[in-house]
């Protein structure tokens, strides 16, 4: 036979024989092939998961693009039998974000909101299924006072954008057109094309991807060496009856490849196991619908080939510590120092590569710049691996010679085998390394220079109030009665009722605010000589700068009001008053106009805005959520707001929240992982364990010795991780051009949990090691 197919086919035998060692091979080979297929079916999975992420935006996309119901095409829409009217009533309960829209159709063949089936009749209520059951729980009081409407149906899933979002359908019958917010729409519905996203946004979502799927690659790699130690005996046996090292290491990639392809199997069960449940879980206030979690075609093959590709790398580079000695055992080197120079110059590179080749935010858009950052990114994680080992051989070293008996059993293990020690440990070190860099990334996005210089937003006399602004649009003629309301509501100290319009010149310009009221009411927003109706008054915000102000307030003057073309001229100005208090929406320096209603007249008056200041405690409970509950009472359409809350970044706040989802999921699998990887050396220590018992070893001491094999690691993984993941997180902001602003609490946070969580999965081996101490355990084959 030709030699080069004599080869090739000796080389198929080879792997048969891997395979057969894997299923035949004795409880050892079977328990071992099980732990792999489990640790990769685990790895796998996740993987599915992250790859049905592109088709899960893209639905979410659809689905946001399908029930926008604002006209974006600028045309003028006239009332007919295909139109509806739709007004925004959106509310806050609890900090749930609701969404509310009141719909009234102008005819049989007006456009249904994505979801509904129908319109509700005017007073009926549908709902999502996630609001209908916060509207049935217990504690939800409130929210039932404020949507006091019978429920009549429930929103479709192509009107949700989660499972967990909470929508509602008020149906209207006293809507107008151009009214408020009120608009009429024909179709709902409108595509555009997807604005590309700023440096910082790119930026995160690269490092959470990167951040995200190297644990698992580490977690893979891991679990492809469970138990190491008995194949690699039996692989030396091989060697002794005439194997060459090539025979012994396609055999072991035989037996990989089989335990890789049943995990492969396995991780694919559970992903669709786990996808039909996949609506009745919310992680961050996130949730999918099931057909969301559908894996791109080309990722999943991109996946296999991936973990087959890691799986045989990994064994192929764990065999060249293997050995043959005359009784067919193997030896590790124990005298060979693991070098230090290879393994820091990972890290060095990925620094390197960040800091000093991409240099422009811009070039994140492109391709090269992407691979950049994810090569820099991968090459500072990867570090962590590397660093670790070499990180607890020179600290057993130094501390081996005293201590307590655990701890010297925990570091003598370690000596021998460090790499076991520490390849339990890697896939939390990386885990916490890429928390602690999205953290440190997202807080330096989220951070702004006026943030620690700023006042506070409420501008409140006291830290115990808060101050709040209701708004309608339309019913300004009933402020007086708007104010008594809020007031009786418990928590809120004060309300003050005017009406509020805003006023420009003819020819466009700066836009002006006139406030109306009655001098009781205008008395508590400042502090008058005196008044009466027919009195007008100028007054500016407390401290602050007219350097800026643009306000021209010249009696007899013209100007328009709003946008609708009517004119109204200034009255005579009275005096000029200070302000007692300000409306916190108001950030400018400029005049505010306050004229009682003799001054300002019947024109602008019907124009004008019902507004209601309002000054609340916050130490009455669920103040806010009261004042919202009175709101909706006088109207469902007042609009309340507390501008002392902070509104951070919509896009930025979305993007984080599915990276916590996706980190708290990785931190579960790495939690898996370490469990597998414990009771795996407790069961590969299983006869040396029964020995020390045997011996009159205390279980304590032997406890002990486990639980310090596990917590040295993780306090050394844990520095590494802290060390490497603020230097990452600084790095990437070092691209955009942001300061590093770090939230030490979330830092040692996260830390902390990674503390724990490898505690914890120590303490669950222990029922584990006390079987193993039993005499049953000192048989031998």
């Amino acid at each position: 036979m030709n030699p080069r197919l004599q080869r090739r086919f000796g080389g198929l035998r080879a792997l048969g024989l891997g395979a057969r060692f894997a299923l035949s091979g004795g409880r050892e080979s079977t328990v071992r092939a099980a732990l792999m297929a489990i640790g990769v079916g685990l790895g796998v999975a996740m993987l599915l998961l992250a790859a049905s992420v592109p088709t899960a935006r893209h639905h979410r996309d659809e689905r946001t693009h399908a029930r926008i119901d604002v006209n974006l095409d600028d045309r003028a829409i006239d009332a007919s039998d295909h139109t509806v009217l739709i007004d925004d009533m959106d509310t806050v309960f609890r900090g749930k974000e609701i969404r509310g829209r009141m719909v009234q159709p102008e005819g049989s063949a007006a456009p249904l909101p994505p979801g509904l089936q129908r319109f509700p009749r005017p007073g009926e209520m549908i709902v999502s299924p996630a609001l209908n059951r916060l509207l049935t729980s217990s504690g939800s009081d409130l929210l039932r006072e404020r949507l006091a409407h019978p429920v009549a149906g429930e929103v479709g899933d192509a009107g949700l954008l989660d499972p967990g979002e909470y929508v509602f359908y008020l149906g209207g019958d006293h809507l107008v057109a151009g009214v408020g917010d009120t608009r009429r729409l024909d179709h709902f519905g409108k595509t555009y094309p997807r604005k590309p996203l700023s440096p910082e946004l790119v930026l995160l979502g690269i490092a959470g991807i990167v951040v995200l799927l190297v644990p698992i690659g580490v977690f893979i790699a891991a679990a492809v060496r469970f138990g190491g130690e008995h194949r690699d005996r039996r692989l030396a046996a091989l060697r002794l009856i005439g194997a060459d090292r090539r025979m012994t290491a396609t055999v072991a990639a035989g037996e990989a490849a089989l335990s890789t392809l049943a995990g492969t199997v396995l991780g694919a069960a559970l992903f669709l196991t786990g996808r039909q449940f996949s609506e009745l879980v919310e992680i961050q206030g996130l949730s999918v619908f099931t057909e969301d979690l559908t894996p791109e075609p080309v990722l999943v093959l991109l996946t296999v080939v991936a973990v087959f590709a890691l799986s045989l790398l990994v064994t192929r580079l764990s065999m060249h510590k293997v050995s043959v000695e005359p009784l067919g055992v193997v030896r590790r080197s124990a005298g060979t120092t693991r070098r230090l120079w290879w393994r820091i110059a990972l890290p060095v590179l990925g620094l390197v590569v960040l800091r000093v080749i991409v240099q422009n935010p811009s070039g994140l858009h492109g391709g090269s710049g992407v691979a950049l950052v994810a090569v820099g990114m991968l090459a500072l994680l990867v570090g962590v691996t590397a660093v670790m080992p070499w990180t607890v051989e020179r600290l057993t070293r130094l501390c081996g010679g005293y201590g307590p008996l655990s701890w010297q059993l925990a570091l003598r293990r370690m000596q021998l085998s460090s790499e076991a020690a520490t390849r339990s440990v890697n896939g939390i070190a990386v885990a916490v390394a890429g928390a602690v860099a999205l953290q440190t990334l997202f807080t330096g996005l989220a951070h702004t220079p006026a943030d620690s210089a700023a006042r506070p937003a409420d501008r409140s006399p006291a830290s115990h109030t808060r101050i709040g602004v209701a708004r309608l649009d339309s019913g300004a003629g009933n402020t007086a009665a708007y104010a008594p309301a809020f007031a009786a509501t418990p928590g809120v100290q004060e309300a003050v009722g005017f009406a509020e319009l805003s006023v420009s010149p003819p020819d466009g310009g700066f836009s002006q605010t006139v406030r109306i009221a009655d001098c009781a009411q205008l008395r508590r927003l400042a502090s008058l000589p005196s008044c009466s109706d027919g009195d007008a008054f100028l007054t500016a915000p407390p401290g602050t700068d007219r350097a800026h102000d643009l306000t021209t307030w010249k009696a007899g003057t013209t100007l328009r009001v709003d946008a609708d073309g009517s004119r109204w001229k200034t009255p005579r100005i009275t005096a000029t008053a200070p302000a007692t208090s300000a409306d916190p929406a108001d950030d400018a320096a400029e005049r505010i106009l306050l004229a009682t209603p003799g001054a300002a007249g019947p024109t602008v008056t019907t124009h004008a805005v019902s507004t209601v200041r309002l000054t609340c405690t916050t130490t009455t409970e669920d103040v806010q959520d009261r004042v919202r509950t009175t709101a909706a009472k006088l109207d469902p359409s007042f609009a309340v707001d507390f501008p002392g809350q902070p509104k951070g970044d919509a896009a930025l706040d979305g993007i984080w929240r599915a990276l916590l989802a996706g980190v708290a999921a990785v931190l579960l699998l790495i939690a898996a992982s370490m469990l597998l990887g414990a009771l795996e050396q407790i069961r590969d220590r299983a006869r040396v364990l029964a020995v020390l018992s045997a011996f009159g070893t205390r279980r304590r001491t032997l406890a002990g010795s486990v639980l310090w094999q596990t917590a040295l690691p993780v306090g050394l993984g844990l520095l590494v991780a802290g060390l490497i993941g603020t230097t990452l997180g600084g790095t990437l902001l070092g691209i955009v051009g942001r300061p590093v602003v770090h939230n030490w609490s979330t830092l040692l946070a996260i830390a902390g949990i990674g503390a724990v969580a490898s505690v914890g999965v120590t303490l669950l081996t222990l029922p584990t090691l006390w079987r193993s101490t039993r005499p049953q355990g000192l048989r031998h084959e």
